[in-house]
């Protein structure tokens, strides 16, 4: 190597890598992405892109010993945190927990075991084998059909009857990195994410939002379009999620780590869908460190480093959306308005997930989902208000002119 920074490998080129690339750069690192595709949103961040999965372990290791990395970590991508750990305890590198735990924690199967177990409200569960194809279940419907472990929302679908059940089945262990899929119960309520700092073992919610989703088309295809902080939520509600993240770092002996938590919630009953021991997806990082001042991106370097997280943050300002824009089917090509939205104050930040010329299907939710932004207020109408007058004056456009911008899926 020509330069003499030490050398920082980041596993997957995600738009929050972004910052995370940033962030390491300001510590005097030398950044490397190793990604698959050829052009991710955060190749032109980093110093190098090496093409390459983030989720192939040998791949990984032979990288990082070939550009003597001193540090490899991923902020927000959950398969990515096996191969962070797997290298690290190949080369002697910090990391924030083994690689066994990493393996434990981003498997479903496991992760719905250890709730049980450790008296972490959940819903019901069918664990099914590779193969296995029910007849029938005892657990009521309508359920969840989801991969043993994959990232976000890949490969989850809610089913209805068991007809539909066995159709999802396929393309649910198609999406697993093992090839495993679970049944659970549904749970009605509304749906939160809680995001905490564990610090020596305890866990801190440190902002929690509410996540506005919709499930659509034959295929059931779910689709996160917004959250919003403050959700309308109990403090009884909120002292339980707090209790179960607690019960979560101690059954997964986590110490020192961001750790998502999605839950479901029911006037003051709460049940947990999953968790993650990483920073959140999306501009979560953003809202918070604007709304609380704590930034999560620098907790997962430190966590990575093996350095406590120090906890700097204070009560919220104002309510918060990220808002997510969807297109229809088609090629994309570029979105205009974004630069008089900002201007104006409509909008604070805005983020770009895919690159020109990518293809937009209804297939999955991230195949569809172009962009993101931010908007702040006094009050949640505040925040519906300027998310309407945003998609009022944002076109998402393909490469033949037409306004592809899907316009139902926004806060109201």
């Amino acid at each position: 190597m020509s330069h003499k920074k030490k050398t920082a490998i980041v596993l997957g080129g995600t738009n929050p890598h972004i910052e995370l690339i940033r962030q390491l750069k300001e510590r005097g690192y030398y950044t490397i992405l190793l990604d698959y595709l050829d052009n991710p949103i955060a190749k032109p961040y980093a110093d190098l892109h090496v093409q390459e999965s983030s989720m192939d372990l040998d791949k990984a290791v032979k990288v990082a010993r070939e550009y003597n990395a001193e540090l490899v970590m991923t902020a927000c991508v959950d398969q990515a945190n096996i191969t962070a750990c797997y290298v690290a305890e190949q080369l002697g590198l910090t990391k924030p927990y083994s690689y066994e735990t990493a393996c434990r924690i981003t498997d479903k199967a496991e992760m719905k075991k250890a709730m049980v177990s450790h008296g972490i409200p959940t819903t019901r569960f069918m664990m099914l084998e590779q193969d296995e194809m029910p007849e029938t279940t005892d657990l009521r419907f309508p359920v969840m059909v989801k991969p043993t472990n994959t990232h976000g929302t890949s490969g989850v679908k809610k089913a209805y009857n068991m007809q539909q059940v066995q159709a999802y089945l396929p393309y649910a262990r198609s999406c697993s990195r093992t090839h495993g899929a679970l049944l659970e119960e549904y749970f009605e309520g509304t749906e939160v994410s809680a995001y905490c700092i564990v610090k020596r073992g305890k866990a801190h919610i440190i902002m929690i939002s509410e996540r506005l989703s919709v499930v659509e088309g034959e295929d059931q295809v779910l689709k996160c379009y917004a959250t919003v902080t403050p959700p309308a939520i109990s403090e009884k509600a909120k002292a339980r999620i707090e209790k179960a993240a607690d019960d979560i770092a101690d059954a997964f002996g986590l110490t020192n780590t961001p750790l998502h938590v999605q839950a479901l919630v029911n006037g003051d009953d709460i049940d947990i869908i999953e968790f993650a021991a990483r920073v959140a997806g999306g501009l979560s990082y953003e809202t918070i460190r604007k709304n609380l001042g704590m930034d999560m991106i620098s907790a997962a370097i430190d966590s990575y480093l093996e350095k406590d997280i120090e906890l700097n943050y204070h009560a919220p300002t104002k309510y918060y959306a990220v808002n997510l824009v969807y297109g229809k089917d088609g090629i994309y090509d570029h979105i205009e308005g974004v630069d008089a939205l900002v201007a104006d104050g409509i909008v604070e930040n805005f983020h770009y997930y895919r690159n020109p010329g990518s293809k937009v299907s209804q297939e999955r939710a991230n195949s569809c989902r172009i962009a993101a932004f931010i908007t702040s207020g006094e009050s949640r109408k505040a925040l519906c208000e300027k998310a309407g007058a945003a998609f009022d004056r944002l076109k998402v456009f393909d490469v033949n002119g037409v306004d592809i911008t899907r316009r139902d899926l926004i806060l109201k």
